[in-house]
């Protein structure tokens, strides 16, 4: 009775971590992927194409969006599909998403530098895996966050009730594990 309660247990373990490995798989390249590349010194804006204009003009405070599109139209560069302004670094306005920004930044009483920014196909996936993008993203994140965990718990499982052979390796590969992650954690940030 109670090993096929271990079988069954092990069955449903088992099944845990196929469909959740299989339904995550697509978030675990993306993220392994963005992940090599930003280590090696890569960020969000590899492969990006970034225009800066510059527009002599008096901006009433408050009409700054509507400089922008007017700009934008007359010299047929696309429109960001988000018009809602935001502040950004230097004192900068933006307008846009994480694909294509536009942004404002004032250099004199007249004067303005207005900067595209259209990032590539990486580049989104590095904002993505950077959790800058809108939340529906995250939510996918941290469900894949949470099933790394159950992938864990579910791999330990079958292995303690299924694979009996070379318990004591097994033991001592996890134990070392633990041990160099720990160790070249604390040299890495010492």
């Amino acid at each position: 009775m109670f090993f096929q309660k271990g079988q069954q247990m092990v069955k449903n373990f088992r099944n845990i971590h196929i469909y959740l490995s299989l339904f995550f798989l697509p978030v675990a390249l993306m993220y392994a992927l963005t992940g090599i590349v930003y280590i090696c010194g890569f960020n969000q804006d590899v492969g990006a194409t970034k225009q800066t204009y510059t527009l002599t003009q008096n901006i009433e405070k408050g009409k700054e969006v509507e400089a922008i599109t007017e700009f934008l139209k007359n010299n047929n560069l696309a429109i960001p599909s988000n018009l809602t302004p935001k502040k950004g670094r230097n004192g900068t306005l933006e307008i846009g998403g994480v694909h294509y920004s536009v942004s404002l930044m004032q250099t004199s009483d007249s004067t303005y530098n207005l900067t595209t920014l259209k990032r590539s196909i990486l580049g989104d996936m590095i904002m993505l895996h950077k959790a800058k993008a809108m939340w529906y993203f995250n939510v996918l994140a941290i469900g894949f966050g949470l099933t790394l965990v159950l992938l864990y718990v579910s791999g330990l499982m079958i292995t303690l009730f299924n694979i009996k052979k070379n318990r004591k390796s097994q033991y001592v590969t996890l134990i070392l594990g633990f041990a160099i992650t720990l160790v070249i954690g604390i040299l890495s940030v010492a």
